[in-house]
């Protein structure tokens, strides 16, 4: 894996690992705040993947003091 991710992460550290993802501490280069990153597993099947997304899609409608925020997704 990179250390630098998508050109705008610097990659520190795992925080986390699941059946399905690996979340990483990050920090933005831009701005040096620290973010987590959710990296989906390259062997999921299409029904897994299409429920993360689905959960991707929640969060980046959800707006709550509770809920974490997030700043951007993508593939690739």
């Amino acid at each position: 894996m990179p250390k630098i991710l998508a050109g705008k992460y610097q990659l520190v550290r795992t925080l986390g690992r699941g059946a399905s993802c690996k979340v990483k501490l990050a920090n933005e280069l831009e701005s040096g705040r620290p973010v987590a990153i959710k990296i989906m597993n390259s062997t999921l099947d299409e029904k897994l993947k299409a429920l993360i997304m689905n959960e991707v899609t929640a969060m980046d409608v959800l707006k709550h003091e509770n809920i974490i925020n997030q700043i951007e997704y993508g593939t690739g």
